[in-house]
């Protein structure tokens, strides 16, 4: 049978300037206060945000009560910068991630007073603003925990969140169980894009794990948006270009020869008589990514390729062959036959001739008048897949 080759190939173009917000789904909130250096709140202060990875600015000012909010900005690295008449000097460094609000409060200096700025990464802190229970995956989590090495790749990362557990033989569909719900309750978006398998109610495409960027489990009290099913929302976001050329090459590698032997497979085989042996696995997965400008601040690219060869053991089966004294028979009729000597290298002697009846192989098989007994000879054939 031939291989299965399919190639995965996840593209994604980024237009930044006036970009139209369609809802937390791929984005997040960043809120805050502003106050001077006596601890007084700033209302109408201008806040600034820039994006630091494509330059992308939005501006707003604070209230009444000196706060500020910019709702659905794409997840990313940020500087915000206060500053009104009188003040100036305000910044802090601020990660904002998918589906969640991030707080940054700031302090304005008085203008025109020596002062020194020092801008560094705000610390993460609880998101208090909502009650959405929810966990977002950072891309080195993505790419460097063991659990999303197999199956459903960085989507059992929510296994190491409270309420979450493997869906066990509580129902149809694929993917984890949120708080006891059946997995066929759950949603998968990637980019905010319905991802909704129609047949067996699971993700319809597996992205490549370093092609992800954000990846957000939430798993109550989401908002409209994701109000597709009762169960958890899987949310992936793709990596995208930047204004700095980036990218790399990548290998995760797993094989049989490397892992420990299972104790309840081990004591099987020896039971048998078989010296003990991890069944076949080989996994090479390669792959490799690149981005960056089109157009400085306004237009970007992004590609990643990935290729996952994997060999498996393959399913039981059984043939039908000459036993000992059938190979010998044989051979006394076609003592020169290179068809008999290509079936003896591939298919060994029965151990013991076939009762007939139900089983699989006939006792006999009859070849130019003579009678020769047959047998059964079980193997396990090796399963490929390509990806």
């Amino acid at each position: 049978m031939p291989r299965l080759l399919q190639n995965t190939f996840v593209l994604t173009v980024l237009l930044v300037g006036s970009v139209a917000a369609f809802g937390q789904a791929i984005s997040g909130d960043l809120v805050g206060i502003v106050k001077d250096t006596s601890g007084a709140l700033v209302a109408n202060a201008s806040v600034e945000v820039t994006n630091l990875g494509t330059g992308q600015k939005q501006t707003t000012t604070t209230n009444n009560n000196g706060e500020y909010r910019f709702i659905n900005l794409p997840a990313g690295h940020y500087s915000v910068e206060a500053t009104t008449t009188g003040l100036k000097g305000g910044y802090a460094d601020v990660e904002v991630q998918l589906n969640h609000t991030a707080t940054a409060n700031i302090t304005a200096n008085i203008a025109g007073a020596a002062t020194t700025v020092e801008v560094s990464e705000q610390a993460t802190t609880i998101d208090t603003t909502t009650p959405q229970i929810e966990n977002t995956f950072t891309g080195k989590q993505l790419q460097d925990l063991p659990i999303t090495s197999t199956g459903s790749g960085v989507l059992n990362l929510s296994l190491l969140n409270a309420g979450v557990s493997s869906s066990g033989g509580i129902g149809a569909g694929m993917g984890p169980s949120i708080a006891g719900q059946r997995p066929r309750n759950n949603n998968f978006t990637v980019e905010g894009v319905d991802n909704n398998s129609k047949t067996i109610t699971g993700p319809l495409l597996a992205l490549p794990n370093d092609a992800v960027d954000n990846f957000t489990v939430l798993q109550n009290q989401f908002s409209p948006e994701f109000g597709h099913s009762s169960g958890g929302q899987f949310n992936e976001t793709i990596k995208s270009g930047t204004n700095q050329w980036h990218g790399r090459l990548y290998e995760y590698f797993q094989n049989r020869n490397m892992n420990a032997i299972d104790s309840q497979t081990a004591l099987s085989q020896v039971s048998q008589g078989v010296k003990p042996f991890n069944p076949p696995f080989d996994d090479n997965r390669f792959g490799g990514q690149i981005g960056g400008p089109i157009i400085k601040d306004k237009l970007f690219f992004f590609t990643n390729w990935q290729y996952e060869p994997q060999g498996l053991v393959g399913t039981p089966s059984t043939a039908c062959a000459p036993t000992g004294a059938g190979y010998s028979a044989l051979a006394a009729m076609f003592p020169n036959s290179n068809n008999l000597a290509i079936l003896q290298k591939y298919v060994p002697a029965a151990i013991s001739q076939s009762p007939g009846g139900t089983d699989v192989c006939a006792s006999t098989s009859s070849v130019n008048g003579a009678t020769i007994p047959i047998g059964d000879v079980g193997f396990i054939g090796h399963s490929y897949t390509n990806t």
